[in-house]
This record gives C-alpha cells, sequence and structure tokens, in this order.
C-alpha cells in the first residue's frame, strides 16, 4: 500500500496550486496515505508562536490541505524558529525532522521545490520512488528526475508532471478550496456590519503583496476604487497586519469612508468573503489564486516576466492578468530584477507600466462577463 510524502512550501499560492496534483495522487493511490509536510517561512499574525520546530498543521496557510478530502495528514516545519535555535538545539530538531521521515514508513516522497533540503528529506525516507526535478543539486539522492522546470510550462503544470513521475494520473488542472461553515458564518455576521448586505456582491481589494516591489502603487488602486463607487459598485477593501502599510496608503488616496476588512490568519474566512465577491482584485499573490480556486472572477497585476511561472489560468472569465507590455528601463535579459523607481515605496518599473485606464477598462470587462 502506498504511502505517500509530499514536501511543499507554504505559501498560500502555492498550496493552492498544489491542490489538482495531491487530488490526482489521491485518486491514483485511493487504498494509501497522502501526508503533505509544509515547510512554513513565516507564520501569520494571530496564529501564535509555534510550539515546536515540527509539529501538526491546525491553521493558516495549511488550512488549505487541512480542508482537502486528498490529504491525511498534514505536518509543518516552523523555519522561522529553526533558523533562531542556538547550533546545539537546532541540530537536535533537525534530527527530529530527521527521524519522523525516516519512520514513517513512506513509499513515495515529491518534491515540489528544487531545493536541497527536500532532496535531503526525501532520502532520509529511504522511499522506493523518490521524485523531485533534475535540474537541482543532488539530484542523484533522487530516483525519479523529470527534466521539468516551473518555468517551461508555469507552477501548475510543474507541480502535475511531478506527481505524474510518481506514478499519478492526472484528469483535471483545476484548483480547489472548499469554504467550511464557521468560515460562512463569520463572513455572514461581518459583513453586514459593514454595510454590505446578503444579496450584495462586492468587488473585493487586496493591494497586499510579499514584497513591496510587488504591489502595484496604492494611488491607482485608490483611482481605481473611486471609479467603481462613482459607478455605483460596493467595494471591500481586504488585507492582513502584514499589509497594512499598503492598505494605509490606499486608504490615504480614497475620500470619505470605504468598508475594510481584516480576516486575520484564518484562509477559511478570507475564502468566505472572496466566494461572495463579483470581482476580486490583487497582485500575483495568494488571494489572486484563492479566488481562482473558488470560481470567483479575480483581475491580478503581474511583473512582466513571471508569466513564464505564474500566468497559469486560461480561463477569462475567471483570471485576468494585466502586465507591462514594452521593454523595462530597470530590467534586461527577460528577467524581473523587482526594481522599483528611485523615490517609490510600492510597486516595480513594469508593474507601473499598467495604467490606470486600462486596469479600469479591463475591470469593466469583468464585470459585464457572466459568472459561472
Amino acid at each position: 500500500m502506498a504511502r505517500v510524502l509530499v514536501l511543499a512550501e507554504g505559501q498560500l499560492g502555492d498550496l493552492l496550486i498544489l491542490t489538482p496534483a495531491l487530488r490526482a495522487l489521491k485518486e491514483s493511490f485511493p487504498e494509501g496515505s497522502l501526508t503533505v509536510l509544509v515547510a512554513q517561512r513565516r507564520r501569520y499574525a494571530g496564529e501564535g508562536p509555534a510550539s515546536t520546530v515540527l509539529q501538526a498543521a491546525s491553521s493558516g496557510t495549511a488550512e488549505v490541505l487541512l480542508r482537502s478530502p486528498s490529504v491525511d495528514t498534514v505536518m509543518e516545519v516552523d523555519r522561522a524558529l529553526l533558523r533562531s535555535l542556538p547550533p546545539a538545539a537546532r541540530i537536535r530538531a533537525e534530527s527530529r525532522i530527521l527521524s519522523w521521515l525516516s519512520s514513517g514508513g513512506f513509499t513515495h516522497v515529491i518534491c515540489t521545490f528544487p531545493q536541497e533540503r527536500f532532496v535531503f528529506w526525501a532520502a532520509a525516507t529511504r522511499a522506493r520512488v523518490r521524485v523531485g526535478q533534475r535540474s537541482q543539486r543532488r539530484s542523484f539522492l533522487l530516483t525519479h528526475r523529470p527534466d521539468v522546470d516551473r518555468k517551461s510550462g508555469g507552477v501548475l503544470r510543474y507541480y502535475c508532471a511531478l506527481a505524474e513521475a510518481a506514478g499519478a494520473r492526472v484528469h483535471s488542472l483545476e484548483t480547489e478550496y472548499r469554504v467550511g461553515q464557521e468560515g460562512r458564518n463569520w463572513a455572514g455576521t461581518v459583513l453586514p456590519q459593514l454595510g454590505i448586505g446578503a444579496d450584495v456582491r462586492p468587488v473585493v481589494v487586496h493591494p497586499g503583496a510579499s514584497g513591496p516591489y510587488r504591489v502595484w502603487p496604492p494611488e491607482r488602486y485608490a483611482e481605481l476604487i473611486v471609479r467603481l463607487q462613482r459607478s455605483g459598485q460596493t467595494v471591500l477593501l481586504c488585507g492582513s497586519p502584514y499589509d497594512r502599510p499598503v492598505v494605509q496608503e490606499v486608504l490615504r488616496h480614497v475620500p470619505g469612508e470605504l468598508p475594510r476588512l481584516d480576516p486575520g490568519p484564518s484562509v477559511d474566512r478570507l475564502a468566505a468573503v472572496l466566494e461572495r465577491a463579483a470581482l476580486v482584485i490583487s497582485n500575483d499573490s495568494g488571494p489572486r489564486h484563492l479566488a481562482v480556486a473558488l470560481h470567483t472572477p479575480s483581475l491580478a497585476f503581474m511583473p512582466r516576466f513571471q508569466d513564464r511561472e505564474w500566468k497559469i489560468y486560461h480561463d477569462p472569465r475567471r483570471s485576468v492578468v494585466l502586465q507591462g507590455e514594452h521593454d523595462c528601463p530597470l530590467c534586461a535579459g527577460g528577467v524581473c530584477q523587482d526594481r522599483m523607481p528611485e523615490g517609490e515605496s510600492f510597486g516595480s518599473a513594469c508593474l507601473r507600466m499598467v495604467d490606470v485606464e486600462r486596469a479600469w477598462a479591463a475591470v469593466q470587462a469583468a464585470l459585464r462577463r457572466p459568472r459561472n
């Protein structure tokens, strides 16, 4: 009986994009078990500190997996906590991780990122099938090395190709997230307090991202919001504590009151809000991928050359991407350098190539398009 282990990064987008591969693995090994070990780079505000470096997942981005019918067990490694330990304690913690891996009885291991750490972890399991891309360091420790990478066909197909190399058959590339009742109850209580009734589908604007260079300029978000309000559309500004600087900058440019919401560390609460939206406007970030998984139309701003990895959805009714269309003055060789113009606090040069008029036209088209 197959015991499958998937080694994954903990960003919200990555875990959502991984769901088709996980579903394929479960369908292909229905009598077996599927465990995901998530390497978390950071814990979200409100989750509280991790009690140990390796523990069963219970919240945060791991909710994507906890709510998935394809996954049996979800474990997390807190990388920030691991790095903060003094040398002796860190060695002991690493030893506990290796002991858990070696004692799990795993038959198949998939490294979803080309990282030496994942390759070493895969080797520690002594699984008979150890999968990871060929072009990475220490790949000789793997048994199956498909010649794939994230840029050649996009991250979604990359994850599925790794699952296929492990013996799975992929029938669908649809990502998924199943909203829970607690999330819906929360949204049903909070949204009316913001003046958004059950019959209203707001446009949700989520301007945060993993770094300021990935943020479309806040003043442009603000202009979009003002135009939406003038057209009679209800707008909800959304963001976590990590997004507070950009959210405050957007608010600084919006006259009057604007409903805003912080769903906290709960992915399920955010999902319950996004599933009710007419449209989600964001950067190329986790909320964009969550909207797609929920079949909510989305519009995202993306650096010009990031599309090789991240322009992965091809249904224009559900996912619209806006990018710069001309050569970037700060980048060369077809590679985004993520450099912001001098004196700017948000938005790389190529993100700034997308002006408000183009974005507004795309928003209007998205709102006119019938929703499935």
